[in-house]
């Protein structure tokens, strides 16, 4: 018993050395409540602080920044599980690594990484994540298998891979396990399978979503690629349908269509080709600045909305279309007037034929009777002779 007593002594005594000869080693570097409020100071000279602890929990590392040292290397190289602050390059780590994602030569310069396999080698790189990488200076990766790997190029998501196109933007949700990757330079690429939202209000009840059309949008459009709060869609079949439902509209005021073709006889129909398009490109119709001067439908004489158009077309219709109506109404009084003249005509032709054909029956008779009437006069002066 006594034994094990002076045992635990000895080694308590043991410790109780140590701990002084320590502070008395470092006695130098520490400063206890010079500074108000804090625990710790340590320090390399009376100016210059590497280390403070404070009573509130903050606490400061600093350092020397000179990426061309050469040494001393990051605290500790090769996998592990670890925290470290790199003053030499301002880098921080801290998460686990299965390799060489944390060696000097994998540092990038005031860069940050941290989480599973992270790794973040150019000037201001940032890694977050798992399995991330940010190997351009500025690049940014996070999420899960991404990588940056354009200057100033950001990976987000589900691997998503800028592709060595600076100044990128690429996300990937996890519907594949495929990888999405940039095009081109200075791009944004985007893998959402359950669409895009944009919601221009605090209340989410105005905006626009793109999708794939399998789903029904925020605003109640099915088979829409493209649809908006207003009801206007652009169809999965490649229509777009501008937005007409009654109970948007009012202010209704009926119209004149033979004006609408009269106003439509001033307008100059052309062909043209946009100033930002190859001159070979055409296009046929009016200029806004006609259309709006004829009809003054839309906001500006700068756009020509493609439902007054279509209003217009539609109205040119019917007004052609009444027309046509009159015309064949009139059409067939008049036809109806001939057929009646004709049977006239053909009454009159019938009676005169008839007519005609009885006259040499007539003239027939008359010879007959004439050359009886002599013949009986002949005979009668023969008896009496």
């Amino acid at each position: 018993m006594l034994t094990t007593i002076l045992h635990a002594y000895s080694g308590m005594r043991q410790k109780m050395l140590f701990s002084i000869f320590t502070l008395f080693c470092i006695s130098p570097f520490v400063a206890m409540a010079q500074i108000p409020d804090t625990l710790l100071a340590v320090r390399t000279s009376a100016l210059e602080t590497r280390l403070g602890l404070h009573v509130n929990g903050a606490f400061y590392l600093g350092g020397t920044f000179n990426p061309n040292i050469g040494a001393p290397l990051p605290p500790i190289e090769g996998p592990g599980t670890r925290l470290f602050w790199y003053p030499e390059k301002s880098a921080f780590r801290a998460g686990t690594i299965d390799g060489t994602q944390w060696d000097d030569a994998n540092i990038g310069t005031h860069s940050l990484a941290i989480g599973e396999n992270t790794r973040a080698s150019a000037d201001n790189a940032v890694a977050l994540g798992r399995y991330c990488t940010a190997a351009q200076i500025n690049s940014f990766a996070i999420g899960d298998q991404n990588t940056a790997s354009g200057a100033a190029s950001v990976a987000m998501g589900y691997h998503a891979h800028t592709n060595a196109r600076q100044g990128s933007f690429v996300f990937g949700d996890r519907s594949t396990i495929d990888t999405i990757r940039a095009g081109v330079n200075h791009s944004a690429s985007w893998r959402v399978s359950g669409g895009f939202r944009i919601f221009t209000s605090s209340n989410l009840s105005t905006g626009v979503t793109i999708q794939s059309g399998t789903n029904v949008s925020n605003w109640g459009q099915s088979n829409a690629v493209i649809s908006t709060y207003t009801g206007a869609m652009l169809s999965t079949g490649g229509v777009w349908q501008n937005s007409s439902d009654v109970n948007r509209k009012h202010h209704f005021e009926n119209i004149s269509g033979e004006t609408i073709l009269q106003q439509l006889r001033s307008i100059p129909i052309q062909k043209w080709s946009y100033k930002s398009e190859d001159e070979n490109i055409r296009h046929i119709g009016p200029t806004a600045q006609d259309f709006y001067a004829a009809f003054q439908l839309g906001s500006d004489e700068k756009g020509i909305g493609t439902v007054d158009a279509d209003g217009i077309a539609l109205a040119a219709v019917q007004a052609l279309d009444t027309r046509t109506q009159d015309q064949t109404a009139s059409i067939k009084a008049l036809q109806k007037e001939n057929e009646h003249l004709r049977s006239r005509l053909d009454a009159m032709e019938n009676k005169a034929a008839s007519n005609n054909a009885s006259l040499p029956q007539i003239t027939i008779l008359i010879i007959a009777g004439m050359a009886l009437g002599a013949l009986l006069l002949k005979y009668r002066s023969r008896k009496s002779a």
